[in-house]
């Protein structure tokens, strides 16, 4: 029985004569229990309330014989609550020494006071516990071909963990990075880049290259606004999750975080955004505004070669992704030193959106503020407009800011019902304040200049 005070909250009379005793407990991470060998056990939840009684708790094929010998008070002390019972069973050599591990290393709680409580150990209490009992693993061999993230996402479904199965692939490992596949495969558009970046996938999740010094510094081509920054931190959270990545870091930087003031300076600058993003993503946005095509930047030729350098030398711990357009990356960036192009072995392009593709993007945002927008506004819509869209998404944030405000005017005196709802006449009048930008309107201008030399 427990103590009542406070002070004192020790469970004392610890009373049973079984020599098969089973001890669950609530935490399931007392990493005690990792060094010791386990008795796996298909454990349920301890419901009970002031009028179920012991008798209740649910067992099965491995508990039926065990859960009877539980010490009573010890049960009793638990929560009156729906409590996860600990479904690995410790074995160790007598009661004292379970109950001075937990002692050591943890506290039990009560949830009724928020006070901890602890457990007395008896003297001389044997608890002899029965040798683990084997579970029999079925092996299943499966034969699929994976052409798509859609394809992953389907694997990771019609094969479920479990102790039971031992698959001839790593279902481990592609539960584990279930989630940022979603993600990616959710994304809007970028049908080329997601069927590439299956390929980069596949090999590491399979740890080929363990062993074999393989980078995994990447570049994504494409646009301004084509989702490039979103890419990159999904796929940190991929490598994080397989295990090749030790931490969940992602660090964008851009020119100015990488280059100093005076010659000198730069390297130590480049090297300290080095150290503080080891284990993770160092993403490098615009890379090609580092340097210029004539090469005359002795700053951006200090800092290039230093990053060359961190390349190779925490290829290991260390996963750099630089963004943006092809032909600049070229000639700006890796034009700078030969070594560069062998150190980035990864190469996604973003596709340029279509029409479609950014009025999906642009209800998804309106979506996102909780906002609701008309369904009589059509693609036709954005195709009209598309010369003026050429950053894409990020045209789609500045056009929703600009539609937002146009709203605000029509709604002023309207009822609260009328509010948060974008109609046609609110997308034509903030298209009309998103002109307004000089830099927008003459991207009519461009287009035309363009095709005269195209």
């Amino acid at each position: 029985m427990r103590n009542n005070n406070k002070n004192n909250n020790v469970i004392n009379n610890i009373n049973d004569s079984s020599n098969n005793n089973l001890f669950y407990f609530r935490n399931r991470n007392l990493h005690f229990l990792k060094k010791t060998p386990l008795l796996l056990c298909n454990g349920d939840k301890y419901n009970q309330d002031n009028k179920k009684q012991l008798k209740n708790i649910p067992s099965n094929k491995f508990m039926t014989n065990y859960h009877r010998n539980f010490p009573y008070n010890l049960k009793n002390s638990l929560d009156r609550k729906s409590i996860p019972i600990k479904k690995n069973p410790v074995k160790l050599q007598n009661l004292t020494t379970l109950i001075e591990e937990i002692n050591n290393e943890y506290s039990l709680y009560n949830t009724k006071e928020k006070s901890p409580f602890f457990l007395k150990p008896p003297i001389n209490h044997p608890c002899e516990i029965p040798k683990p009992i084997p579970i029999k693993k079925t092996h299943v061999n499966i034969k699929v071909s994976i052409n798509s993230l859609k394809d992953l996402i389907k694997l990771s479904d019609k094969y479920p963990l479990s102790p039971e199965f031992e698959y001839n692939i790593n279902m481990e490992a592609i539960h584990n990075i279930r989630h940022p596949i979603v993600k990616l495969d959710n994304m809007i558009g970028m049908k080329t880049l997601k069927k590439s970046i299956i390929d980069q996938i596949l090999y590491f999740i399979q740890y080929f290259h363990v062993g074999s010094n393989d980078f995994m510094h990447t570049v994504i081509y494409g646009p301004p606004g084509t989702g490039k920054t979103e890419i990159s931190k999904i796929l940190g959270e991929i490598f994080s999750n397989l295990g090749v990545l030790k931490k969940k870091k992602w660090k964008k930087v851009t020119r100015s975080d990488l280059i100093a003031g005076y010659l000198g300076q730069t390297a130590i600058k480049t090297k300290e955004v080095i150290k503080n993003s080891l284990g993770g993503v160092l993403f490098i946005d615009e890379a090609y505004a580092l340097g210029n095509s004539e090469k005359r930047d002795s700053f951006a030729k200090e800092c290039i070669d230093t990053l060359c350098e961190a390349l190779s030398d925490h290829k290991e711990d260390l996963m750099v992704i630089i963004a943006g357009y092809e032909n600049e990356l070229k000639k700006c960036f890796f034009e700078y030193n030969q070594g560069l192009n062998s150190r980035f072995t990864w190469r996604f392009k973003t596709d340029n959106y279509t029409h479609k593709e950014l009025n999906q993007i642009f209800i998804k945002k309106v979506q996102e503020i909780n906002w609701s927008f008309d369904k009589s506004i059509k693609d036709k819509w954005f195709e009209t407009k598309m010369k003026f869209f050429s950053f894409f998404g990020r045209d789609m944030e500045t056009l929703l800011a600009k539609v937002k405000i146009a709203h605000s005017k029509r709604v002023f005196c309207l009822e609260k019902s009328c509010k948060k709802k974008i109609t046609l006449e609110d997308m034509n009048n903030g298209f009309e304040l998103f002109l307004e930008n000089d830099e927008v309107k003459n991207r009519e201008n461009d287009d035309f200049l363009n095709s005269m030399y195209c």
